[in-house]
């Protein structure tokens, strides 16, 4: 899926598989996913791909940005995650008509050419309608690759 930032800034963000597909005791390891970025930043283009969030996390995500369109105060503003690769932040009030998120990122999500005196982002503004492609787009990355638990 395609997220549209402000002054023609895109992130394709698609989960390309489980880290370890092979594991399906529904551990904590089995649930990490390979997470693919292609960022088209006011700071650089790059591309990435690592296991930097688990499914629970992705439906964290879907859930943050359903409270947004509904014009309810999430219970975090920032929205960061087991590996710090990537944070979600709600920048202006969420009873807004246009919600302003920054998609930070960190660590192996950065371009290669990093430096640490630098921030990499991408600003999202999104109305609900917005809001709710996005939600339905994540969904539907992660309806492919579901939670997977523990079996009895």
């Amino acid at each position: 899926m395609i997220l549209s930032g402000i002054y023609d800034q895109t992130v394709e963000l698609k989960i390309t598989n489980y880290q370890f597909p092979e594991n399906l005791d529904g551990d904590w390891d089995g649930n990490w996913l390979n997470i693919y970025l292609k960022v088209d930043s006011k700071i650089g283009k790059w591309q990435t791909v690592d296991p930097s969030l688990t499914t629970c996390e992705m439906q964290e995500i879907i859930d943050w940005l359903d409270k947004l369109s509904r014009n309810n105060e999430p219970e975090y503003r920032l929205m960061s995650f087991t590996e710090p690769n990537l944070t979600f932040e709600l920048l202006n009030n969420p009873t807004d008509k246009e919600k302003l998120i920054r998609l930070k990122f960190d660590l192996e999500s950065r371009p290669k050419s990093a430096t640490d005196d630098k921030e990499y982002y991408v600003d999202i503004l999104a109305d609900d309608e917005g809001l709710k492609e996005i939600i339905k787009g994540l969904q539907n990355e992660l309806e492919k690759y579901p939670e997977r638990k523990p079996t009895a």
